[in-house]
């Protein structure tokens, strides 16, 4: 265990987990997926930080991660369900890979579940190998998902060829489970990793759709730098770049 948390619920701007979802009208399927997540649940509100471990429910990762934003996770694993069997493929042992166990950050509530996850990478991150990613989905039995090939290439490849300063960390996706939103989960993570582990310097992105997660990166210290870029899936997405230096 890293931390042991009291938080607070917030009732003013929504906890995003770091990825916003502000609108997402135009997804019904996003939108049903969250509502069941919701119902029925109360926030509980004492967390542990730690380092994931294989011996994790990896489904309640997945939960989270899936509802990163409208775009990644959703052309790797196609639908939430089967991610909760794709996403036991995707971790490594490896410590310097992005989704490594070793650089995977996972926020626990009292009775030991996983409410919401960050992952994160530094300069020593290894290349991203489509193919041997291929293989290990191909082992659980299932369908490749249809848009496998645009999210291994044109997101995952993309974000572990990009290079970081020495001493620099990108956190690139944070995820907090629908039931547990607007307790600072999100924040936490970042702030955990931002400040624990010795790093000068933080990276990390943000899509033009997701207002909720600008406000946090703003109140966190983050700057944007740089022209917004388009990415996700055709481009026509706008994407801000921002840092926070350990001075701030």
């Amino acid at each position: 265990m890293l931390k042991n948390f009291e938080l607070s619920s917030n009732n003013g701007t929504p906890d995003n987990g770091g990825s916003g979802w502000d609108d997402l009208v135009n997804y019904p399927e996003f939108n049903a997926f969250r509502n069941e997540q919701a119902k029925g649940h109360e926030k509980k509100l004492g967390v542990e930080v730690m380092e994931l471990s294989p011996n994790d429910n990896l489904e309640q990762l997945a939960e989270a991660l899936y509802l990163v934003d409208q775009y990644i996770f959703p052309d790797l694993f196609d639908n939430a369900e089967k991610a909760k069997v794709l996403a036991k493929e995707l971790f490594s042992d490896d410590p310097d890979a992005l989704f490594s166990f070793k650089k995977t950050l996972v926020a626990k509530d009292d009775d030991g579940n996983i409410v919401g996850a960050a992952v994160y990478r530094d300069s020593k991150c290894t290349p991203w190998d489509t193919e041997a990613v291929r293989q290990r989905f191909l082992s659980t039995g299932l369908d490749l998902p249809a848009q496998f090939d645009r999210a291994n290439e044109k997101y995952m490849k993309k974000i572990t060829d990009a290079e970081l300063p020495e001493g620099a960390v990108e956190i690139e996706f944070v995820g907090v489970r629908e039931e547990f939103r607007a307790n600072g989960i999100g924040g936490l993570l970042m702030k955990t990793i931002m400040d624990d582990f010795g790093y000068t310097e933080a990276h990390l992105d943000v899509l033009d759709s997701h207002p909720g997660a600008r406000r946090l990166y703003d109140k966190l210290g983050f700057n944007p730098v740089g022209e917004k870029f388009g990415n996700y899936p055709d481009g026509s997405e706008g994407v801000q770049h921002m840092i926070r230096r350990k001075e701030q």
